[in-house]
């Protein structure tokens, strides 16, 4: 599926009586993610009668219906069209966040760890790190928690056998292939190698300006500016860049 070409089968299947799961894969596969963002994007413009909920993953979308509107049969019927186009249609180009990054030091607690278990400098690891974009597969466990991926097979550390009680929001993690960020505090078993200055949720306005489909690009910032962008961001005036 490189260079985004469609995808050649799916599954629907129901999901108790008021919800059904769309399966494009079994993997954790960019092309196949993309087509789900554009599967979601298909379904939300179709403003179908009914649909509670679009619950995306990796590779599944599990929709959720008031059984009172619709019904397994009624619904499926209506989306299959909706699927056929969507997983044939060009993909868009993502939106790619540039996020600030200052790593290792107390905001960065398992940098070490992961140097020592690729068998790489600490400065090898930030480079690994921040050497290629990640796509956001979805959201989700916190409010606007990202699960992001592909990290370099070397610093694909797996998570702490033990999962702390608190881990400070704005946190970068890695466990396993996958990297993310804390957007507030919580208990947390990822590999936590930096942190970001970033405000990356506020209760008063929930919706992230990051969302599930998009790109993220970390880059390492020096204490000095990681104060300087956290200053800015207090007062309003930080603006996140983004390229396309």
């Amino acid at each position: 599926m490189k260079g985004g070409a469609p995808i050649d089968s799916y599954q629907l299947t129901p999901l108790g009586d008021q919800a059904l799961v769309i399966t494009l894969g079994d993997s954790i596969d960019p092309v196949v993610n993309r087509r789900l963002q554009t599967l979601i994007k298909e379904i939300r413009q179709a403003n179908l009668p009914g649909i509670v909920a679009l619950i995306p993953a990796y590779s599944t979308l599990t929709v959720t219906y008031d059984g009172i509107v619709t019904n397994y049969d009624k619904l499926s019927h209506t989306l299959k069209p909706l699927i056929d186009s969507s997983l044939s249609a060009p993909l868009a180009t993502p939106t790619t966040w540039l996020i600030p990054v200052r790593y290792g030091g107390d905001g960065g607690p398992d940098l070490a760890d992961v140097a020592n278990f690729a068998d790489l400098s600490t400065g090898e690891v930030v480079q690994a790190h921040t050497d290629q974009d990640y796509l956001i597969y979805f959201l989700g466990f916190l409010p606007g928690f990202a699960y992001m991926g592909s990290v370099d097979d070397k610093i694909a550390m797996p998570r702490l056998a033990k999962p702390r009680l608190e881990i400070p929001a704005g946190s970068v993690g890695i466990a396993g292939k996958q990297t993310g960020f804390y957007p507030v505090a919580s208990p947390g078993g990822w590999r936590i190698i930096g942190q970001t200055p970033l405000n990356l949720y506020d209760p008063a306005h929930p919706q992230s300006f990051y969302s599930a489909g998009d790109r993220v690009r970390f880059f390492a910032v020096t204490d000095h500016e990681f104060d300087l962008i956290k200053t800015d961001v207090a007062n309003g005036t930080y603006q996140v860049k983004a390229v396309n």
